[in-house]
């Protein structure tokens, strides 16, 4: 019976850090996605890579390239409804020359327009940062322009979009009423 228990035990040890090394994996192949869609020029097999786990909060990636540019991508698993820890949608991406300073780069740009379209939605009392299952409902479509990034939105048949200036990562989110476009939120995405 002993061995049945610690049998049983070290299967569902085994297929925890399974899942665990599935999700650090998966988040990784985001970030790297996101370096190569970043515009930085970057030989993504040949950077250097170093993993900092955040718990909860997801994992810190620094890439190093030959040049000693570094990027940096903070990351949650942030799709996982049972994880309550990640702040936000999305992730963060940046970018070190050597012996320059940081710039942010955009990334992952669309989920990070369902998070505050999500966030305007729900009720004000919820105060978990993301309600999944809003945001599961929106249904976004990339329309760009030289300018900006224009990301078309629809919740439940009301449309929405998210312009990002791409000159210094200035958004709006807009809700449509009638012909006209609303802002109903603001800020700096990068």
């Amino acid at each position: 019976m002993r061995l049945l228990l610690a049998l049983i035990l070290m299967h569902s040890l085994t297929t925890t850090a399974h899942a665990a090394g599935n999700t650090q994996s998966a988040l990784q192949q985001r970030c790297v996605a996101a370096i190569g869609a970043s515009g930085q020029p970057a030989n993504i097999k040949a950077l250097k890579q170093t993993t900092i786990p955040m718990g909860e909060s997801g994992f810190l990636f620094q890439f190093t390239g030959a040049d000693n540019g570094t990027f940096t991508c903070q990351i949650c698993d942030d799709g996982n409804p049972a994880n309550h820890a990640c702040g936000s949608i999305g992730l963060e991406l940046s970018y070190r020359p050597k012996d320059a300073e940081m710039q942010k780069l955009p990334a992952e740009l669309d989920k990070k327009c369902t998070y505050f379209l999500q966030k305007e939605i729900k009720p004000r009392s919820d105060t978990q940062f993301i309600d999944h299952a809003i945001a599961a409902r929106i249904h976004v479509t990339p329309d760009h322009s030289d300018k900006s990034w224009v990301y078309q939105m629809e919740l439940d048949g009301s449309p929405y979009r998210c312009v990002i200036r791409k000159s210094d990562g200035n958004f709006r989110l807009e809700s449509k009423k009638g012909d006209e476009w609303r802002p109903i939120a603001g800020g700096v995405l990068f």
